[in-house]
């Protein structure tokens, strides 16, 4: 990992070079890499105007590779997606119409279920983010903005990064839940992987603005 990261790249390039790692080495990043990777989420936006302290409002977890809670939160997490296929499969039988529509989602779902979330075997630490629930409901935006400063802070440091979206289905796994110290219904929750990637992908080709943006006048 590269020395004075924080001077060696600017925003544009942070940004631009921002991927989705989905294969890791067995190292493990130094410890202050992660803790400066879980700092950034803590300044992210969230919903303030509660009044509720932020450290009552964002909770962060931090899961270790080859530790018993790591292996508990696989197995809960892989018990939670096939249990969910099964539910897809089921529905999709019964209403055919609804194929076309969720189709690329019920296979994903079935290959997970399958073969598990490979990232969660290799990446060095599982991070979770739970944003308490309030009104309006913004706290998955907030968990949302937690993602993305941290995804750019582990490309910073040429870290891997991926996001473990499926972790929003333990939400309401009471298990999962008391693994974090939480009481279901409270909060909303999300997660990532962090560590080495296995191969650091290519920069993000140049793009034409005008091919996404509308310029309203």
């Amino acid at each position: 990992m590269k020395e004075n990261n924080n001077t060696n790249k600017s925003l544009a390039e942070v940004i631009k070079s921002r991927r989705s790692i989905r294969n890791f080495t067995t190292e493990a990043p130094p410890i202050e890499a992660v803790k400066e990777i879980i700092q950034s989420a803590v300044f992210a936006p969230y919903g303030g105007a509660t009044g509720i302290p932020l450290n009552e409002i964002r909770k962060i977890f931090v899961f270790s590779q080859h530790t018993e809670p790591m292996e508990k939160a696989r197995k809960m997490l892989l018990s939670q997606i096939k249990k969910n296929a099964r539910k897809i499969n089921t529905l999709l039988m019964l209403l055919p119409c609804l194929r076309k529509k969720m189709k690329p989602f019920s296979n994903r779902l079935n290959a997970l279920s399958k073969n598990g979330i490979a990232s969660l075997n290799e990446a060095s630490h599982f991070i979770v983010v739970a944003e308490k629930k309030g009104f309006p409901p913004i706290e998955k935006q907030s968990i949302a903005h937690a993602m993305q400063n941290m995804w750019l802070t582990a490309t910073n440091l040429d870290l891997g990064f991926q996001l473990i979206s499926a972790t929003g289905i333990m939400s309401k796994n009471r298990q999962f839940l008391k693994l974090l110290g939480l009481s279901k219904g409270e909060y909303e929750i999300d997660g990532c992987v962090i560590g080495f990637p296995q191969k650091y992908p290519e920069m993000t080709k140049e793009i034409n603005i005008d091919d996404y943006a509308t310029w309203i006048r």
